[in-house]
């Protein structure tokens, strides 16, 4: 298989390209935008404002500067414009006449104030699983040979060859492709490639607000036209969503910290991967922020989707984490680091949200055909403006399409004891995979109304509520499409382009009323798939047989019996319970393996007996070999859960000593944690428990 540099890894094909199906934002509608001309205003890229004209993405390079920018302004001239000069450094510069692609590092990211950087964090499973096909050279060698010392992987105090972030592995050795990696996952090698036509320096290109005709009909028409010509052109990109957070609107939110690279497949199974940096520095979305990550957060993300992704539960990935040679201001000051971060798609619940709220119908039509068509592979979804396609009805089928991916993988979280944390509509993935791991927890000591976000102050996440919090987030996004389930139910088939934009009000809310009829079915379908899932996944881990109907008369008194217990610990410990011991000497064997120090156990015991009896009584009729359980148990039932304190020790030792080593023994923990090695067995124990490393949402 060859392997490519990273600015040259090869894309999905055009037409399912998301910067090629979806309207940009009006201040930079090409990638041409991006360069720094004479006449560009690249504070724009950094200035939080509200996006308008329907637009779903702003392209942005990644700049992670703390900010607020530290820029010198004198009496000599505008201000204004010695910002702006300062700025275009770190922009891209106008290319040779006929170059196809605009420099991958700018003037300004030569030097510092411009970070170094240092790969910290490496998974050889997501590197094989994703993206085989990238060259990453000798990363985890140099990783590991670097432990304990203040070493540093790319930045402007090494040299480089530009040459080794282009085409496919070969020359240059391994060096230099790790080298090329790590560029790229820090932000300062930037791939900007252009439409074949001369771009001059007085031309006008570059970040600049373009004079739009303020009517929107006639500025989302306009976006609608473009969506139609032929796109040849790249560039990084951010996403425009809203949400709902914590129950309330919260308007306009988008990728804060966020900038997507390349989206590519793998090239054995065709599986489609959107490559994104997070904490890559201010987009147009950051709001009040800097666009930063810490460290620690970088590091929880990238252990948590490893650790996930080994239980089976679908979620984005994380291939590697760069800190960086700045620091970053957020509860206290800590080091900055970026994650380079994989996912089918980024695309959210709030994607659409923001559309419906600004009544941008449009918008919302053209990304529902993008998510049901490229997303889904729904090859009857009509793609273009040809007004004789035939277009069957999609709306009502993405609402339970979302529900039902999402509902399998929160069944999941709910049989590992996983919580997310912040469960915001602008953190659920149309596609299904866990997103935005922020302050999660692993259920540790059993406490079905503990909350693993300290700002979470209303427990409005808690364990127990996960599953209600997701039939809300699928009603918030029937609300979202209410219109074109409406038209569709009335006409029989999709909206044509431009159709919802002529529609009248008076039928626009007639077809949001029509739609209200699906909401209880709708909800009752995302239950009963959730149910279905969560059955199965408890099923493999009592290992009994799949009785969708009644498993819950065991699960139930199961929970109860465990408060107060270590959830995972206790599990595992069943695995090795036989059914032939008395219950009095398997529930006290449960409780050693999993109470807290200190903790009082005689009630656990007898409540653990109890169900034990229960439980002992459905293996008997089950009928199964007992080896054969066992063996399956052990496979469902891991040894080591991702505790808080773990993943606190690992951030701590990284930013003090630079042990780059423990964080890889404790990878490899979270890429295997079902066959534990007697060295790491302290690293399984309850410790300090969640509710003593409760992060926050910044986390």
């Amino acid at each position: 298989m060859p392997r490519y540099r990273p600015l040259s890894l090869p894309r999905v094909p055009l037409a399912q390209q998301l910067t090629a199906n979806l309207i940009p934002d009006p201040v930079t509608p090409t990638p041409a935008a991006l360069l720094a001309t004479p006449v560009s205003f690249p504070s724009l890229l950094r200035r939080a404002r509200a996006v308008r004209d329907g637009a779903h993405f702003s392209y942005v390079s990644p700049l992670p500067l703390p900010f607020p920018y530290n820029i010198p302004v004198d009496d000599q001239g505008d201000p204004n414009e010695q910002i702006e000069r300062v700025i275009r450094l770190y922009e891209a510069p106008v290319p040779p006449c006929g170059a196809s692609h605009a420099a991958p590092i700018a003037p300004g990211r030569r030097s510092p104030p411009y970070p170094d950087a240092r790969l910290v964090a490496f998974s050889p499973e997501t590197h094989a699983s994703c993206v085989p096909h990238l060259d990453v050279g000798d990363t985890p060698a140099w990783i590991a040979s670097t432990s304990g010392q203040a070493a540093v992987s790319s930045g402007p105090s090494l040299a480089l060859d530009e040459a080794a972030l282009y085409g496919e592995a070969v020359h240059g050795g391994d060096a230099q492709a790790r080298q090329a990696l790590s560029e790229w996952a820090s932000g300062r090698a930037v791939s900007i490639a252009l439409e074949p036509v001369r771009v001059g320096d007085g031309d006008g290109a570059g970040v600049h607000f373009l004079a739009r005709d303020e009517d929107p009909v006639q500025n989302v028409r306009a976006a609608l036209a473009a969506l139609h010509t032929p796109r040849s052109a790249y560039a990084p990109w951010s996403l425009r969503y809203g949400g709902h957070q914590f129950g309330e609107w919260a308007g306009q939110l988008g990728d804060g910290r966020a900038v997507s690279l390349v989206e590519t497949a793998h090239p054995a199974t065709g599986a489609r991967w959107d490559m994104q940096l997070k904490g890559a520095g201010r987009t147009p979305y950051s709001r009040f922020a800097d666009g930063l990550a810490t460290l620690k957060s970088s590091v929880r993300e990238f252990l948590a989707s490893e650790y996930m992704a080994a239980l089976q539960i679908p979620t984005s990935r994380a291939l590697c984490v760069v800190s960086l040679s700045t620091r970053v201001e957020c509860e206290r000051e800590e080091t900055a680091a970026v994650t380079l971060r994989l996912a089918p798609s980024w695309l959210r619940i709030g994607s659409f949200e923001i559309h419906s709220s600004r009544g941008e119908w449009e918008s919302v039509r053209v990304l529902g055909e993008y998510v049901a068509r490229e997303l889904f592979g729904w090859a009857d979804v009509a793609h273009g403006a040809g007004d004789e396609a035939p277009r069957p009805p999609w709306a009502l089928r993405l609402v339970a399409e979302v529900g039902a991916r999402n509902a399998r993988t929160w069944a999941r979280w709910q049989a590992h004891g996983f919580m997310h944390g912040v469960l915001n509509t602008d953190n659920i993935a149309l596609h299904g995979e866990t997103i935005d791991y922020g302050p999660y927890g692993f259920m540790d000591v059993f406490d079905a109304d503990r909350a693993c976000n300290h700002s979470d102050w209303l427990h409005r996440y808690t364990y127990r509520q996960q599953p209600a919090m997701l039939v809300y987030a699928i009603e918030r996004l029937l609300d979202a499409l209410a219109p074109l389930i409406g038209f569709e139910e009335a006409h029989g088939r999709a909206p044509r382009p431009g159709e919802l934009l002529a529609a009248p009000a008076t039928d626009l809310a007639l077809w949001t009323d029509a739609a209200d009829a699906h909401r209880a079915h709708v909800c009752a379908d995302v239950q009963a798939a959730m149910h279905e899932a969560w059955t199965h996944a408890w099923a493999q881990r009592l290992g009994i047989a799949h009785r969708a109907e009644t498993i819950q008369e065991l699960v139930d008194p199961l929970l109860d019996a465990l408060r107060g217990l270590d959830m995972t610990l206790a599990l595992r410990a069943l695995c090795a319970v036989p059914l032939d011991a008395p219950v009095e000497d398997a529930a006290r064997a449960m409780v050693a393996a999993s109470a807290p120090p200190g903790a009082a156990c005689a009630d656990a015991e007898r409540a653990l007996a109890a169900w034990l009896r229960t439980y002992v009584a459905w293996r008997t009729r089950d009928a199964r070999d007992p080896d054969a359980v066992r063996a399956s148990m052990h496979a469902h039932n891991p040894a080591f859960v991702l505790r808080n304190w773990v993943t606190d020790a690992v951030a701590e030792r990284l930013e003090h000593a630079h042990d780059t080593a423990f964080l890889e023994r404790v990878r490899a923990l979270c890429a295997r944690p079902y066959d534990v090695a007697e060295a790491d067995a302290e690293l399984c124990r309850v410790g300090v428990p969640l509710h003593a490393h409760l992060p926050s949402c910044s986390s």
